[in-house]
């Protein structure tokens, strides 16, 4: 399923690039960097696990968010206890 977004993307596509406004965006410097990761994405894995039904009734009313929303929670404690 293709989600859509309110992004007009035709005007997007004909604006130029001196048109667009970066005041909103700081300025980056080599010290910046230096310290700069790449974070790609990782592959995704089917994984089946029993969960309390409260917790599923839960992630269910997320509807198609609820698969990343598991995965966040999950490597949100993995980050802290890892």
């Amino acid at each position: 399923m293709i989600k859509s977004t309110k992004t007009d993307w035709q005007k997007l596509s004909s604006q130029k690039d001196e048109d667009i406004d970066y005041s909103d965006i700081p300025e980056t410097n080599e010290k910046f960097w230096e310290t700069a990761e790449i974070s790609l994405p990782h592959n995704k894995v089917d994984f089946t696990i029993k969960i309390d039904e409260d917790l599923a009734l839960w992630l269910k009313k997320m509807g198609n968010n609820s698969d990343q929303a598991v995965n966040n929670i999950i490597r949100a404690y993995f980050l802290v206890h890892n």
